[in-house]
């Protein structure tokens, strides 16, 4: 077996007339943390998208916990663990919370949807986030900072994940981010965080 979750090998993108990744190569080890940094234009979002299914690679391996995936969408890398959660939130701003998080991943009772089920799971989530908000209520504006939270339940992320990133954006100070990483390490997590401004 892999020392690395998630390997990248010889990875090319291009677009018309754009080489956009060439010779990419990136490993990632359980726990590890990893920043992505470069100019725009660098290829950093589309390394990203790569990996997360968005684009598929003209040349190259995806290995997750030492399997080779194809990737054809975002929900196939959902699905071995690995999603993105982007600057812009793409959130049902008109629905309430229960169904932003679930929506597509409904949870069911025979036949029909269990809103029970959903909206108190939805109450815990929040509530394990910080965040003390009527799941059910609709079509008034979600606090960003809750946005943010659904969003990354809706990507898939774990809820842990969810948590630490949450923090790293928030500010962190290096020794929250040294708890976080330990953290990631003993749940066997793995993230990378890639920004465009330093």
């Amino acid at each position: 077996m892999s020392e690395y979750i998630v390997e990248l090998k010889d990875i090319r993108k291009t677009f018309p007339g754009v080489v956009a990744l060439d010779k990419m190569y990136l490993n990632v080890k359980p726990g590890e943390i990893l920043g992505l940094i470069g100019e725009n234009g660098a290829g950093k979002s589309t390394l990203i998208k790569t990996l997360t299914g968005v684009h598929k690679p003209d040349k190259g391996q995806i290995i997750v916990d030492g399997q080779e995936m194809h990737f054809n969408t975002p929900q196939e890398a959902i699905q071995a663990g690995i999603a993105c959660v982007y600057q812009e939130l793409n959130i049902e701003k008109l629905l309430n919370i229960t169904d932003n998080i679930y929506i597509n991943k409904w949870l069911k009772k025979g036949a029909l949807l269990d809103y029970g089920a959903m909206h108190k799971r939805a109450s815990e989530i929040m509530k394990d986030l910080g965040q003390d908000v009527d799941v059910q209520l609709a079509g008034k504006p979600i606090p960003k900072e809750v946005l943010k939270d659904i969003y990354e339940l809706k990507t898939g992320c774990l809820i842990e994940a969810a948590a630490m990133i949450g923090a790293i954006m928030a500010g962190a100070d290096d020794q929250e981010i040294s708890i976080i990483r330990r953290a990631a390490a003993d749940m066997g997590l793995r993230e990378l965080l890639h920004g465009h401004e330093p």
